[in-house]
């Protein structure tokens, strides 16, 4: 089953502010299909440019798709109170994270890999070679 479908997978994310403290406040999240990784890189490349009210909305409308809940964070957790307990850095920080964690780890890439599948990535390897040149 993909990641961003199995109810039971979840990203577990330490803000870079709180990897010192006991217990660790943790900020839980499903993994993002490429569709919302997509959404997520065009939001951190509108803080760039644009309107910054705007780069606000999108960017917690971004990380309120995807963050599941919390743990040792003194306010119960709903998406709306993602914008309450969370700084525009702290929110740009998770969306980071986000971008860059949802890669399959190497113990997800051995349990998938069957003679079949490499079989099909070799395949693959071929015809993006192919209309690389």
């Amino acid at each position: 089953m993909p990641r961003s479908l199995d109810p039971s997978s979840r990203l577990t994310m330490v803000l870079a502010c709180d990897v010192d403290k006991f217990p660790q406040p943790k900020l839980f999240a499903k993994t993002p299909t490429i569709n919302q990784q997509r959404k997520l890189v065009t939001v951190l490349g509108s803080l760039e440019k644009g309107n910054l009210i705007e780069s606000f909305d999108a960017i917690l409308d971004a990380a309120a798709l995807l963050i599941t809940g919390w743990e040792n964070i003194p306010i119960e957790f709903t998406r709306d109170a993602i914008g309450d307990v969370l700084s525009m850095e702290e929110i740009v920080e998770v969306i980071s994270f986000l971008v860059s964690a949802s890669h399959a780890t190497a113990d997800d890439k051995k349990k998938s890999e069957s003679p079949h599948s490499l079989d099909v990535a070799n395949s693959a390897n071929h015809v993006l070679a192919d209309a690389e040149t």
